[in-house]
């Protein structure tokens, strides 16, 4: 499928962050405007149809946190089996031997991405996907950090997708130089977006009231695959055919044969709660389906025509005590169920609690399901 700028490309406005005053957000991206399932995962699986033409030797497919999360691990599924997945992260893996890395213009600039998965690789190329490429030093830094750590990537080709990339040529052939090449989607002419934005009458999103309203939690059998510390497509799309079975069948019994259906991801943890979504559309088709997820970044609310955050709320995070989530693009459902990989049972039981308050006018029927 082609997609234009027109498809992919809205304007918002970053809340309080100094370094980049705006962002682009991505309708079909399932992050921060709800869409229909499908339509995210064939955006998603056009770029990996792109990069399987382009890249199809490569032996790594890093994926960068947290919007490029889905569309990494939708892309990799457009590989064979034998190709090695890996999303970076900004959870703790106490556990595994962690590199970071700085992600400049974030709100969140840390990132961390495991080591083992490198260690002794041998490819020739390298795949990583961002969901939008402006200045590519985000993507210099992780590159110097791998090249740093493990010599025998010196001379392995970077092949960076992305849905949006707005490099210029002279950029572009830069990076060349350094062995990094670029494949996108959507080639978008960079502009003066920080005047755009400037003009904006935005607000913060505010902090959603908490509600002892009741839900439903499911714990699923069949565990998530291992994204943040690596895996292979084939054990991946094993995993996440078992965990969608098994969580569609649940709600498939739990909803009703009609209405408006939330299926809504965590920050990192989006593409388990898209495919989700897709086996309810597939299977219940009385249903109408929309998907997106909770994330840290903090967006502007502004109630201007094309404006792609009308409305938001801060939540708790179903993760960390200390961290504040955001949520935008509040509608009426007839059900929300909220899919996560969070292990921490009062963290989750915290976050149910604000988000059932931010739908306490737009839904009354809840579910958790933790993979």
């Amino acid at each position: 499928m082609i997609y234009q700028e027109q498809d992919v490309l809205r304007l918002a406005r970053r809340w309080n962050n100094a370094k980049r005053s705006y962002l682009l957000v991505d309708p079909l991206q399932a992050k921060h405007v709800p869409v229909g399932p499908s339509a995210a995962l064939a955006m998603m699986r056009s770029l990996g149809d792109l990069l399987l033409q382009e890249a199809g030797d490569a032996g790594l497919l890093i994926g960068f946190a947290e919007t490029a999360t889905a569309i990494s691990g939708a892309a990799a599924l457009c590989f064979g089996n034998d190709l090695q997945y890996l999303q970076t992260t900004r959870e703790s893996c106490s556990s595994f031997r962690m590199l970071e890395f700085r992600e400049e213009h974030s709100h969140a600039v840390t990132q961390q991405i495991a080591s083992a998965p490198l260690e002794g690789l041998q490819t020739r190329r390298i795949i990583m996907i961002d969901d939008e490429i402006s200045t590519g030093r985000t993507i210099e830094n992780v590159i110097a950090v791998l090249r740093r750590e493990f010599p025998a990537l010196q001379e392995t080709e970077f092949v960076i997708g992305s849905v949006i990339c707005r490099l210029s040529e002279e950029r572009r052939r830069a990076l060349s130089e350094q062995g990094i090449r670029f494949v996108s989607l959507v080639p978008v002419a960079d502009r003066d977006f920080e005047s755009a934005v400037s003009e904006m009458d935005a607000v913060p999103p505010v902090m959603a009231e908490r509600s002892d309203m009741p839900y439903s939690m499911y714990q699923a059998a069949h565990p998530l695959p291992a994204f943040r510390t690596g895996t292979d497509t084939g054990t991946m799309r094993t995993a996440l055919d078992r965990f969608t079975e098994e969580c569609g069948s649940y709600l498939r019994e739990q909803l009703p044969e009609t209405g408006r259906i939330l299926v809504l991801g965590t920050e990192e943890c989006m593409l388990p709660a898209i495919m989700a979504g897709q086996y309810l559309e597939e299977h219940c088709p009385g249903l109408s389906v929309f998907t997106h997820a909770t994330t840290r970044s903090p967006i502007g609310i502004c109630g201007a025509a094309d404006y792609p955050c009308p409305n938001g709320v801060q939540l708790a995070s179903f993760y960390e005590a200390e961290r504040v989530n955001y949520l935008y693009n509040i509608r009426d459902y007839d059900a929300v169920a909220v899919v996560t990989d969070s292990t921490d049972d009062a963290q989750c039981r915290l976050a149910m609690q604000f988000l059932a308050g931010a739908f306490s006018q737009h839904c009354c029927t809840f579910y958790l399901i933790r993979g």
